[in-house]
């Protein structure tokens, strides 16, 4: 495969036989089992013919050898890069703007403003509205206080199902088109990606992206 598109199939000695990609991966693949057997075979030292301090400056020796020898081949599996600090500006612009290019950003801005000025507006008219003592009396009827009262608190919970409801809307949109994103550069990676790449990794980066 190559680009997640198939090139040439057939056998396995007839596709090595050609001289594409597959013989390579091939190869790197025998170096890299060659050099993990000639790391295992430690030369042992006779206590009786050497004494301590040959042993200890042949191990030395040898050790420098094997840390010079795993520098120079490259690893199969490789590290898998990490970031450390705080997270940018653009990461989070980044996934506002990728549900509809960040269009419903200010709907939601503007019904939790709507929300919270609704919710203000009711505790003022509870305030104003209420008269001071149990023996003066009210300004307003009773039945316009509670009408006025229930219409902003009626209005602060449309707003706030508004609210609500976009923002689901847009975290779906959003990890949706990550995760198709992912998925089309996981299927478009080349094979030496997966052989780099052990899939227990992919695959708990995935979960970790559906949650």
């Amino acid at each position: 495969m190559r680009d997640g598109r198939i090139t040439q199939s057939g056998n396995y000695n007839d596709i090595l036989k050609t001289g594409t990609d597959f013989m390579a991966l091939v190869g790197a693949h025998r170096a890299a089992l060659s050099s993990i057997k000639s790391l295992e075979r430690r030369p042992t030292f006779k206590t009786s013919s050497t004494t301590k301090e040959d042993t200890k400056s042949l191990s030395k020796i040898y050790d420098q050898k094997s840390d010079d020898t795993i520098e120079a081949k490259r690893q199969l599996v490789q590290e898998e890069k990490r970031e450390k600090g705080r997270v940018g500006f653009n990461i989070y612009w980044k996934y506002i703007t990728t549900a509809y290019g960040g269009a419903l950003v200010p709907f939601i801005l503007l019904s939790q403003t709507l929300t919270v000025g609704f919710q203000i507006a009711s505790n003022y008219w509870m305030t104003v509205a209420t008269p001071v003592s149990a023996t003066a009396e009210p300004d307003i009827g009773s039945f316009t206080l509670m009408v006025v009262y229930v219409a902003l608190a009626i209005g602060s919970s449309i707003f706030t199902f508004a609210r609500a409801f976009l923002a689901v809307i847009a975290g779906y949109k959003t990890a949706t088109v990550l995760f198709n994103k992912m998925h089309l550069c996981i299927f478009q990676a080349p094979i030496s990606f997966f052989d780099a790449t052990p899939s227990g990794r992919i695959l708990n980066r995935v979960c970790h992206n559906i949650v």
